[in-house]
């Protein structure tokens, strides 16, 4: 009875591992939604964290940018709603799925970080280390319009910045809010006890 219950167990969790490979090998790709939140500003909702598109009368500043799989994706979804390009890259800490793109942004855009993400995503030996940091606050100013990035103290990581659009009165917290709990990651700095005085 336990050899026969053993193998059972033993198939289906074969069978999970194949499909899972399946899965994953098939390449699904990105599967992100656009949805407009105010005048400009619209969002890129998919896996991972969530992309910010604020349009300008001189281009576009986009906070995070998904993985690096989801870049023609986010590029296409910005070429939807305008046809400025995107001059600007705010990260709001260096995880993958909101730096995933910065390699593929570079070239034509100036990716800005908290200088502790920058470090980290060093450490980490991930693509596309932004150009531009800062400590405390930057801002960035576009054809009338300004986004400020401020960094408050440690919480999801030692690096996460909120962003802010003062002219919407709205905010990006990257992960900082993600779900109902903390999600903390104390191998990237974060802090559960600094978390609730960041926010």
């Amino acid at each position: 009875m336990r050899r026969t219950l053993l193998l059972r167990v033993s198939a289906g969790v074969v069978l999970l591992a194949g499909t899972w490979l399946a899965y994953t090998q098939q390449g699904r790709g990105p599967m992100n939604k656009l949805n407009k939140l105010a005048d400009d500003l619209y969002e890129i909702e998919g896996d991972g964290g969530n992309v910010a598109v604020y349009i300008t009368n001189e281009g576009v500043i986009l906070v995070d940018d998904k993985f690096e799989y989801d870049f023609n994706d986010i590029v296409d979804k910005v070429k939807s709603v305008t046809n400025q390009p995107i001059k600007y890259v705010l990260n709001t800490h260096h995880h993958g799925d909101h730096t995933g793109s910065n390699a593929k942004f570079l070239p034509t855009a100036e990716v800005i970080a908290h200088a502790n993400a920058r470090k980290n995503i060093i450490d980490g030996k991930q693509p596309g280390a932004p150009r531009v940091t800062f400590t405390q606050e930057t801002a960035v100013f576009l054809g009338g319009k300004e986004v400020r990035a401020r960094y408050f103290g440690r919480g999801h990581t030692n690096g996460d910045v909120m962003i802010y659009f003062p002219a919407l009165k709205l905010i990006h917290t990257g992960d900082l809010m993600a779900g109902n709990s903390p999600l903390i990651d104390y191998g990237g700095g974060g802090s559960l006890v600094e978390w609730a005085a960041t926010l």
